[in-house]
C-alpha cells in the first residue's frame, strides 16, 4: 500500500481552515502545508511561517503538481 502524501498534522488555523503537512516532511518542520478550503481552490504556505504569505491555486493545479512529484517528473 502506498504511503499517503499528506496527513493531517496541523489542524485548524484561526480562520477555520484545515492545513495538512506532508507525511514525508522534515522532523524539524521544514515543509509546505496544504489546505483545501473549497472544491476548486487550494492554499499553500511555508510550515515554518504559518502566519506568512499564502499561495492560492486551483485544486487541479495541485493535483497535476503532486502527480508529477510522485512519478519523479520534478
Amino acid at each position: 500500500m502506498k504511503k499517503p502524501m499528506c496527513a493531517p498534522q496541523q489542524g485548524l488555523d484561526r480562520r477555520g481552515v484545515l492545513w495538512w503537512k506532508s507525511s514525508y516532511s522534515n522532523p524539524e518542520g521544514s515543509c509546505v502545508e496544504l489546505a483545501r478550503p473549497s472544491a476548486t481552490r487550494a492554499l499553500i504556505r511555508d510550515s515554518k511561517v504559518t502566519g506568512g504569505p499564502v499561495v492560492r491555486v486551483s485544486r487541479a493545479a495541485v493535483d497535476v503538481f503532486t502527480t508529477a512529484i510522485s512519478h519523479g517528473d520534478l
